[in-house]
């Protein structure tokens, strides 16, 4: 069997250790628009980055390069995705999904991965989950916790309660970072729970001076000409929320 070049096996996760993973290779992210700039600013500048706004402006994208900018970097030593598990508030978490705990996961942690395999090889991003340098984060499972220099990614934060926010918010220890992301028009949470706690942690915190706020418009949508299309389509719900 030929010997596989360094490259090669870089891009196979194989030069990487569990104690420093290495992120040679990575493209570069660079911001479009003058929210990313202030997205990127805020992810890699304040304790907390609240980025809302309709899909396809980049906020998980954004929010996971940064994140791994500080992993690479040693500033922070894991990186937590969370993320809501049902569409309405219940008691049935992860425990209730069919399969082992990784075929439970996969589907929660698919737009990570997709964000994660726009800057990296699969096999280096597949290598950083399957070691636990990422690590996807049921809200359930983060009660009790003190996270510690970790970087936490919480996603669809549209489908989370106002409790649910708090208790990741409150999980941060010295060294943390959080960024809450989300588009509230895509909110399932059913009315009878009084709101979302993305629009929630926005009015109460983003007055904070170690809080940044960036609003994405219809303008920052980057996906593709068809997203912005749709998006358009659909304005009359992004002007009415």
């Amino acid at each position: 069997m030929a010997k596989k070049s360094r490259r090669q096996r870089i891009q196979d996760g194989e030069t990487m250790s569990s104690a420093n993973p290495k992120f040679e290779d990575n493209k570069v992210i660079t911001p479009l628009n003058p929210a990313q700039v202030d997205a990127m600013n805020y992810l890699r500048n304040r304790t907390l980055s609240l980025l809302t706004g309709p899909p396809g402006t980049a906020k998980t994208l954004l929010a996971t390069f940064v994140a791994c900018e500080k992993l690479q970097k040693r500033e922070v030593e894991k990186i937590y995705y969370v993320k809501p598990i049902v569409n309405t508030p219940g008691e049935a978490g992860i425990g209730f999904l069919p399969g082992n705990l990784d075929e439970k996961v996969a589907p929660h942690i698919s737009p990570l991965a997709d964000a994660l395999n726009v800057f990296m090889s699969k096999g280096k991003s597949e290598y950083l989950l399957s070691k636990k340098h990422i690590e996807f984060m049921p809200i359930e499972h983060l009660r009790g916790r003190s996270l510690h220099r970790c970087f936490v990614i919480a996603d669809e934060m549209q489908n989370a309660t106002t409790h649910s926010v708090m208790t990741i918010l409150t999980r941060l220890g010295d060294g943390s970072k959080a960024a809450l992301l989300g588009d509230v028009v895509q909110r399932d949470l059913a009315n009878r729970f009084g709101g979302d706690g993305l629009t929630d942690a926005v009015n109460r915190l983003k007055f904070l001076p170690d809080v940044g706020h960036v609003e994405f418009g219809m303008k920052d949508i980057v996906r593709s000409e068809f997203v912005q299309s749709v998006i358009r389509a659909y304005s009359d719900l992004y002007t009415s929320k």
